[in-house]
């Protein structure tokens, strides 16, 4: 894995997590926005070996990205030599090592590879048009190379496979939390995550200015649970802004939220959503990949396209306790469904095994 921090490395954990019969090594690059590194590792369960990956970079620098080659070469190759006795998988996550590790693993002869994109680059909106395809023209190249696919939800499985690659997709899950009932008296707008442009706190701010009033009268308080680079787009006179929470403190202000907010410009299937819903909390989503497949609209909250869209949805939600609490539960009742932490060990335990 390139980055060492966010929904990515949630992912990673998670899996680790319910895959206990295996031995785990972890090759980490890192991003230094969020945690230090020692930090991060506490996350993982006792008994994973992990290996720095120094050149790993987020963006593409042909320097930076031949030494990251070379580095990951040197990591990987005891594993494909003829006289290893046991089974491994190697498994890719994020586009730069799914890149490099699939051009590795091809070099080597290691044919036990799984890529999950995460989101694949070419989804960015703040890069232009050309940069884009750019980026879909190296995974298909990517591709080229051999291994498989994993999206990490619907959505992502079937943007690989319109890529015309080898995919099939395990969605994320996360663990259930016990919760004996989704209460009415919720009074928190809130979203958990990084400011930076990926989550458009800019949209986030106009919406909640926009839509200030009308909470304050209803009850209601807008929260970004998180910090990073772009928190000063979020306008302290309506907006708190928590910085860096524990779990434990995430997982109490989830409890208090009855809507959760995203302005996400893309995403792979969010964490932050899933441990939302796993709270009970009603939606509303940007229509982007990812999010999609977490929202029934009217069911468990909405999606919009615009700002206008989002305020107008939101302003129609925070008149409806009652309702809320009703797309609360039925949130919760999808998570149960189809995005448990169970069901993403088994996805995984069957596609390891496969090999």
């Amino acid at each position: 894995m390139e980055p060492f921090a966010s929904g990515i490395t949630t992912a990673v954990c998670s899996i680790i997590g319910e895959l206990p019969e295996f031995t785990h090594i972890v090759i980490h690059g890192f991003r230094n926005c969020i945690d230090n590194i020692d930090n991060t590792k506490k996350r993982f369960p006792a008994g994973v070996s992990f290996i720095e990956w120094k050149n790993a970079d987020r963006e593409i620098n042909l320097v930076k990205d031949w030494k990251a080659y070379k580095e990951l070469k040197a990591i990987l190759k005891p594993y494909s030599l003829k006289n290893q006795k046991n089974k491994f998988v190697v498994h890719l996550h994020s586009s730069k090592a799914g890149f490099i590790g699939r051009f590795v693993c091809r070099c080597l002869g290691i044919k036990s590879v799984i890529y999950t994109p995460h989101c694949g680059a070419f989804l960015r909106t703040d890069i232009n048009f050309f940069k884009r395809n750019l980026y879909r023209f190296f995974e298909w190249v990517g591709g080229c190379f051999g291994g498989r696919v994993v999206g990490c939800g619907p959505s992502e499985g079937e943007l690989y496979k319109n890529l015309g690659k080898n995919t099939t997709y395990v969605s994320n899950g996360v663990k259930l939390k016990e919760i004996k009932e989704i209460k009415a008296d919720r009074n928190l707008v809130s979203f958990t995550g990084i400011a930076w442009l990926q989550k458009a706190p800019a949209l986030w701010n106009a919406v909640a200015k926009n839509c200030f009033i009308p909470a304050r009268d209803n009850g209601f308080s807008f929260y970004w649970i998180g910090s990073g680079p772009w928190e000063n787009e979020l306008e302290k006179e309506f907006i708190t802004v928590t910085g860096w929470k524990s779990a434990q403190e995430v997982e109490a202000l989830l409890l208090k939220t009855s809507i959760y907010f995203s302005t996400s410009a893309w995403e792979g299937l969010p964490y932050g959503v899933l441990e939302a819903m796993n709270c009970g909390c009603a939606l509303l989503l940007r229509n982007v990949p990812g999010n999609r497949e977490l929202v029934i609209p009217g069911e468990n909250g909405w999606l919009f396209n615009t700002k206008e869209e989002a305020k107008n949805k939101l302003e129609v939600m925070l008149k409806d306790k009652t309702l809320l609490a009703k797309m609360g539960k039925n949130s919760r009742k999808l998570i149960e469904q189809s995005f448990s932490l169970k069901q993403m060990g088994d996805g995984y335990r069957k596609i390891y095994l496969s090999y």
